[in-house]
């Protein structure tokens, strides 16, 4: 079983896991819930990948290798689509685009970060870069570009993607997610109990002071 990164630090009373995919509309409003309650509630948050898209065709870094300003010339320029929702509140639906299908590649970077202990530091760009540009989240450049804002280095990063160092582990929370009983997402397991769906802040909440007993 490869290695979890990033595991962490049980700072709270109660472990909300939740599993996520960057392309879910309810994942994003979901995370922007979880990240209000932490501010009111002692908990602490585990988000953990799964792939809404599992046999999509995976977008290795190795088949990016255009020059970097012909690339980012092409991703800054039309092709941007405008602001869906912002972090936390209704999203119409995922931005329709012919881009990369698969998020196995964002979900390596994100271990990296999860790593550096800047994971949730690192969604909220690709977040950004997602649902308010439009951005492909298959795109080096656009993980780079997020990595940057993040304030990580993208020097130490890339040779981990380019290597395919997190991919086991990607697969493998997918998978064990799947034997577990999650069949979409967001999913969250509080005390026990697992939730899905589009879960309203106040049944999060008493979930969570459930939990705490």
């Amino acid at each position: 079983m490869a290695e979890r990164p990033g595991i962490p630090e049980l700072s709270g009373n109660v472990l909300v896991t939740v599993w996520f995919d960057y392309t879910c509309p309810h994942c994003h409003i979901g995370l922007g819930r979880l990240d209000s309650l932490s501010g009111e509630m002692a908990l602490t948050i585990d988000r953990r990948p799964y792939l809404l898209r599992p046999d999509a065709p995976l977008n290795t870094v190795l088949a990016q290798e255009r020059p970097a300003q012909a690339q980012s010339q092409v991703h800054e320029k039309p092709g941007r689509r405008p602001p869906l929702a912002p972090l936390g509140e209704k999203s119409a639906a995922e931005p329709f685009s012919s881009r990369s299908l698969s998020t196995v590649l964002v979900h390596e970077a994100t271990a990296f970060a999860r790593e550096q202990g800047r994971g949730w530091e690192f969604y909220l760009e690709v977040a950004g870069e997602y649902w308010e540009r439009g951005s492909d989240l298959g795109s080096i450049y656009t993980l780079r570009r997020s990595a940057s804002r993040a304030r990580l280095d993208w020097e130490s990063m890339w040779p981990k993607l380019e290597s395919g160092h997190y991919r086991p582990w990607v697969l493998e929370e997918h998978r064990a997610a799947v034997e577990q009983g999650v069949k979409g997402v967001p999913s969250y397991l509080i005390g026990g109990k697992m939730y899905t769906g589009d879960v309203e802040l106040d049944a999060l909440r008493g979930a969570v002071e459930g939990a705490a007993g």
